[in-house]
């Protein structure tokens, strides 16, 4: 007999790094796991949209990593090329038309995905089942299982 066929099977629903990370943990934890997303490909509020020549992430501008399990992940990114440390050129608006840049004091790491923000989650959705354009609209228990029932994405889901 197939391990997975014996393995729970858990649906997670919404392919962010979260969600995906949930994901990531059942699977090594010898879950059946499939991730579904009402958008176009996963990424949550990492997510990046581009139209030919531009790109432009519309999500998160950066993140920071301070939990030691979190920055060990992040590091698997970088090493991957997934993410890289973001030295940003921060400008104070002081209400004239000239910026007032600041010197960076502060010692807060700020992280990008590369080339993208989806980048992280393009990652940790390649070694996962991620049904995309699946709009979860009811859970229902038959049983002793769910069941999910899957609906029309209305407009552009981001």
């Amino acid at each position: 007999m197939n391990l997975l066929e014996s393995a729970p099977h858990v649906a997670i629903i919404g392919a962010g790094i979260a969600g995906l990370s949930c994901a990531t943990a059942l699977r090594d934890a010898r879950c059946a796991v499939t991730v579904f997303d009402r958008s176009q490909r996963p990424a949550g509020g990492m997510s990046t949209r581009q139209d030919g020549d531009w790109q432009c992430d519309h999500g998160a501008q950066y993140f920071t990593a301070r939990d030691p399990w979190f920055r060990a992940e992040v590091a698997r990114w970088i090493h991957a090329g997934a993410a890289a440390m973001w030295e940003p050129r921060l400008a104070v608006f002081d209400g004239t038309i000239h910026p007032v840049y600041s010197a960076r004091t502060e010692k807060l790491e700020r992280l990008v995905g590369t080339p993208s923000m989806t980048s992280p989650a393009d990652l940790l959705a390649s070694s996962l089942i991620v049904r995309t354009q699946s709009n979860i609209v009811e859970l229902r228990r038959q049983a002793s299982r769910w069941q999910l029932s899957i609906g029309p994405t209305r407009g552009r889901a981001v």
